[in-house]
């Protein structure tokens, strides 16, 4: 560290111009080549993958976007005059760019239809995945639907694709995070020029990670949301990591170091804990790949790269500008704030960590129950996949969800679709009878009439629940069918039949992510275990560190269900109670193991550098937690605003990550680091720093202070 800091200050200039021909470089390749996000949540060796990819070799024509216009005509409309209207909104929509059909509900049969005739919808196919629309396209569809409404006929839209059209821009969630931490930053350093420096280097890796997201986009699998939830941890790692290392800067000039001098003590302090903090995000995050499902791949991948980036800016790009800026760092200082304390961290924290120290026992104990509260509504998580009964109700997407439930039923939002292997036409008759079996079960709407395939290989069976998509009672049909009816219909048979849809994929992507978690758990605490034995010299501090990131996560788990699941946060959201995302619980794992893991080292590691120097456990931690308290403090402050400025996108999943990126954060930075932690290392003592001698001769020599 101490080399790379020497060379980022002798060639600062030439350090700053390869960010700025990087950027311009990578963004025009970017922009040529093009980005190719995906939304696939398909799972190899299970029975709704299986059951998609014989519906889209089968039916090709079924395999591009596509959207619903939904309408309810008034009762003082007539059905000539609703037909008329719906004729020529039809007529106009397939006239549309990248519009290949529309199924008008006039011509198609009553399925389209309610028994009334006032409810009714029309499905709009494109030429093409929704990513592969030229920009506009869904737009001019939406648009064009939406002149249609009047006093006498709601028109709404329905569709994942009609949820991306409408969604609030990542750039706007960004710029409102960027503005809040700048008045974070202009307060905890009192200086313009102090707080711009970690923005501009946090904004330089959140553009340069974008890029590079985009061209790996074209290779690997990575999801629509991916990059806005990498710009969401790259964004906050990024401040943060600029915010330890300028804060130590500064420090070094008062004490009267040369800027040269302070760049050095700065990187070879604080950026080595950075350097340690963010390889340890990127163990978490990296550790999503070996789940083996390709779509984590893509999101771990994504979010590994644009930590790394915001890192690496930081231990290189960083110290160039602070070579150039130098005593400048100070400038523009708000007349109120002292720049300087001859007591790092201030006198306050120095006697908060008095007051825990004095009773260590108590503040363990308690903050612990407090924690333990928050995890009970983690214990009744139901994994699942939200839809647009989800949305806000002022939302298009949620008024059409809620007019199909009412014209057609609540199960309407989310068929089944029972794919068939028929062997012979001999099989007919078991066909019939799996048809007569699946709609005699009391959760069973409607089933329509099987419809063979071309070749006569295959038979489609679509079904309707009488419950919603998200409802218990769907998924006990979803299991009751695979595991009684249909087995029991087509025994004795050599038919075979897969039963998928959008519940049955969901349902089997969280089985198998439930699986797969007590793997990822065990492989990335054990990995950041021993980088902190290493680092720390020590037993107790990785086991420690890993159980509170644990506990705090868990927490933020129990926020998160009570919140989104039993829909507390309803009002303030607007997001309806409903089952969480199955694939929410490992990612959020991987982002918050990391992310705890800062404060975790910055915090022990400057507590470490005391007890190098005294001795004396008590103040080792006392001194620790009094000169890192109010920049932590600060740090987290604005990841919780980073996260809480995505939060209002409109976007759940986007929500569901925000709000528990956000709380966990907020549970770390208070009652983990600043209360629970110093008060167990009271308690350990000297134990902090135990490792058994053998132990200590095979492990390589890592400090960070």
């Amino acid at each position: 560290m101490f080399k790379l800091a020497r060379f980022s200050y002798r060639f600062r200039w030439a350090v700053i111009a390869f960010w700025l021909l990087s950027i311009l470089v990578v963004g025009g390749i970017s922009k040529q080549v093009g980005s190719a996000f995906n939304n696939s949540f398909t799972l190899p060796n299970t029975e709704s993958a299986t059951a998609l990819k014989i519906m889209e070799k089968t039916f090709p024509a079924q395999s591009g976007a596509s959207m619903q216009i939904v309408f309810k005509g008034s009762t003082d409309l007539t059905v000539g005059q609703q037909a008329q209207k719906i004729t020529a909104l039809v007529t106009q929509v397939s006239g549309l760019h990248s519009v290949a059909s529309v199924d008008s509900p006039l011509l198609a049969s009553d399925r389209s239809m309610n028994p009334t005739k006032t409810i009714g919808f029309a499905t709009v196919h494109f030429s093409g995945l929704g990513m592969d629309l030229p920009k506009g396209a869904v737009k001019k569809v939406i648009t064009t639907a939406e002149s249609f409404r009047s006093a006498d006929l709601q028109i709404e839209l329905a569709g994942d694709i009609v949820k991306r059209e409408n969604q609030a821009p990542p750039s706007s969630s960004e710029a409102i995070a960027i503005l809040a931490a700048f008045f974070i930053l202009l307060y905890t350093f009192g200086s313009l020029i102090a707080t711009l420096i970690p923005l501009l280097v946090a904004i330089v890796g959140l553009a340069l990670s974008g890029q590079v997201l985009a061209l790996l986009s074209n290779g690997i699998g990575i999801a629509e949301f991916a990059p806005t939830l990498a710009a969401l941890v790259g964004l906050g790692v990024g401040i943060d990591y600029a915010l330890f290392i300028v804060t130590r800067f500064r420090r070094a000039l008062h004490e009267g170091k040369s800027k040269a001098e302070a760049v050095t003590v700065a990187m070879t302090t604080s950026g080595r804990a950075v350097l340690v903090a963010g390889i340890i995000v990127c163990i978490s995050m990296l550790g999503l790949v070996t789940v083996g499902i390709s779509f984590l791949n893509g999101v771990g991948i994504a979010a590994a790269v644009s930590v790394l980036i915001s890192m690496i800016a930081a231990l290189t790009l960083l110290p160039a500008i602070l070579g150039v800026i130098g005593g400048g760092v100070d400038r523009l200082k708000l007349p109120f704030k002292k720049l300087h304390h001859e007591e790092e961290g201030g006198a306050g924290w120095r006697k908060w960590a008095d007051h825990i120290q004095e009773k260590p026992v108590r503040w363990s104990v308690a903050a612990t129950l407090a924690l333990l509260v928050l995890c009970i509504p983690a214990t009744q998580i139901r994994l699942g996949s939200s839809d647009s009964g989800n949305d806000p109700k002022a939302s298009t997407t949620r008024k059409a969800y809620d007019l199909l439930a009412e014209g057609f039923g609540a199960g309407y939002n989310g068929p089944f679709t029972l794919v068939v292997s028929v062997p012979s036409a001999g099989d007919a008759p078991t066909i019939q009878k799996l048809s007569k079996s699946i709609s005699q079960d009391p959760d069973v709407a409607i089933v329509f009439p099987a419809i063979p395939t071309q070749d006569g290989k295959n038979v489609i069976i679509n079904l309707f629940p009488k419950s919603a998509p998200q409802d218990v009672s769907t998924s006990n049909l979803l299991k009751r069918l695979r595991t009684q009816v249909i087995p029991t219909a087509i025994a004795g048979t050599d038919v075979k039949v897969y039963v998928g849809g959008a519940v049955a994929i969901f349902q089997d992507f969280g089985k198998v992510l439930t699986s797969k978690l007590p793997q990822f758990i065990l492989t990335v605490v054990f990995l950041s275990f021993l980088l902190l034995m290493v680092v720390f010299r020590s037993l107790l501090i990785p086991a420690k560190a890993a159980l509170m990131n644990l506990l705090s996560i868990s927490a933020a788990f129990g926020v998160v269900v009570a919140g989104f699941q039993w829909g507390w946060f309803e009002k303030v959201l607007g997001s309806k109670g409903g089952p969480i995302e199955s694939f929410l619980p490992i990612m959020l794992f991987a982002i918050l193991f990391g992310l705890s893991m800062d404060y975790e080292v910055f915090l022990v590691s400057r507590i470490q550098e005391e007890w190098h120097k005294s001795g004396n456990s008590h103040d080792a931690v006392s001194k620790g937690l009094a000169a890192t308290g109010s920049i932590i403090t600060a740090a987290a402050t604005i990841m919780i605003v980073v996260f809480s400025a995505f939060v209002f996108m409109g976007d759940r999943t986007i929500q569901l990550f925000g709000v528990g990126l956000a709380v966990a954060v907020l549970l770390d930075a208070t009652i983990i680091r600043s209360t629970l932690v110093p008060a167990l290392m009271q308690l350990m003592g000297k134990w902090n720093w135990y490792l058994p001698k053998w132990m200590a001769k095979r492990l390589p020599t890592l400090k960070i202070e």
